[in-house]
């Protein structure tokens, strides 16, 4: 008899385990979403933001994601953020509506949005601001109200995300902008993340975390993936003992994923394919070291969200660097790389002032192909880059 009620009390307590932490890290890692983020090819996508030029007078988020859609990609990085009329002008499209949106989830719901999300893509980054914070971080720590506004924003867009996409295959990666230079407040190098600014950001990615984590135990669907993400850009500076964002606040936020800006390892400073494989495998190796897998999704939860080549200084190196970060991104087992961008939006007039955004032919503010740095998959005259091609043996 005690032989049997020891038994029952094993059993008991396996069933209460698997129903407890167990079943969470399997309903999480697999059957939302983290097995069909596992088994997904590696993606080579390409990112539309405040390009300065366009071809089309139609809303200007829906024209780059058609153009990135028709040219093959199933990836794509956007933002969805407060600046959305700025970011992607509607032109004469009237798509936008007359009012702004209160909050994450009603943005969303616009027509240009949803039109992108209809679209055949199988991946969707998103960097998001909140309504209730947009980019305010600083003291966040110390006001509740704000992480608490910043949670259920979060926790609204992505509960919408699973209802309305599920069975659609899609997964949908929320992240901020280049953490560092936020935690930094600017752009000096040498200084650290202040302690202040270490725990603001806690604060803040932390409240993003919990309303990407509520919406999932909270949805039954499958078919769709909802990820939150941390994005750091200064990983090499770990080295020289500085505090960032990838040492000092990801592995208390315990995100999903992170997110890697990643100039700090692939841009000009590497001169030949060898140099630069290194410098970005000394990142990713610093990213892994430090970044938790709450999900299980082992090398998975790492996506590089952001590399340019800047055509117009490198040329035809551009092609070489393209495919050295592809390949090495995808030996190291990452999701994907994303170009930055579809058109450039580093253009400058010959008065020496930034051309506008989403310009059309025609108009007397438009940026030749010499006047732009070179991040471009499609350059102002129609033209596409020669790195298509890189992009393209992954399609």
């Amino acid at each position: 008899m005690i032989k049997t009620i020891c038994v029952l009390f094993i059993l008991a307590v396996v069933v209460f385990l698997g129903s407890c932490g167990g079943a969470h890290s399997i309903g999480a890692g697999s059957g939302m979403g983290g097995a069909q983020l596992s088994s997904q090819p590696f993606m080579a996508g390409i990112a539309h933001v405040a390009g300065n030029y366009g071809f089309t007078q139609e809303n200007f988020l829906l024209e780059g994601a058609e153009r990135i859609s028709q040219l093959g990609s199933s990836s794509i990085f956007v933002y969805l953020t407060p600046s959305f009329r700025t970011d992607y002008p509607d032109r004469k499209a009237g798509m936008w509506p007359a009012g702004n949106p209160a909050t994450l989830t009603e943005l969303a719901k616009t027509a240009p949005y949803q039109k992108v999300f209809a679209l055949p893509f199988k991946t969707i980054v998103l960097t998001a601001y909140t309504f209730a914070n947009q980019d305010a971080i600083a003291g966040f720590a110390d006001a509740t109200d704000r992480a608490k506004g910043e949670e259920q924003e979060f926790y609204d867009l992505a509960k919408y995300l699973y209802q309305h996409y599920a069975g659609s295959g899609k997964t949908f990666v929320l992240k901020n902008w280049e953490g560092d230079w936020i935690g930094l407040q600017g752009y000096d190098t040498s200084a650290n993340v202040s302690d202040t600014m270490v725990t603001s950001m806690i604060s803040w990615l932390s409240a993003r975390e919990r309303g990407v984590t509520r919406a999932r135990q909270d949805s039954s669907t499958s078919g769709v993936s909802v990820f939150n993400a941390v994005e750091v850009n200064r990983v090499l500076d770990t080295q020289h003992g500085l505090t960032r964002v990838i040492n000092a606040v990801v592995p208390k936020v315990h995100p999903d994923m992170v997110t890697y800006s990643s100039y700090d390892s692939t841009a000009g400073q590497n001169q030949d394919a060898t140099s630069l494989t290194n410098s970005l495998n000394q990142a990713l190796h610093i990213i892994k070291q430090f970044a938790p897998d709450p999900l299980g999704l082992g090398d998975h939860r790492i996506l590089i969200s952001e590399y340019g080549l800047f055509e117009n200084t490198y040329g035809n190196e551009a092609v070489w660097r393209t495919q050295t970060i592809l390949s090495t991104a995808k030996a190291a087992g990452l999701a994907g790389a994303f170009l930055w961008n579809v058109f450039d939006n580093e253009c400058k007039l010959a008065n020496g002032q930034a051309a506008p955004v989403g310009v059309t032919p025609g108009a007397p503010s438009r940026p030749t192909d010499g006047q732009c740095r070179g991040l471009w998959v499609v350059r102002p005259d129609g033209s596409q880059s020669l790195v298509l091609g890189a992009l393209q043996k992954y399609w």
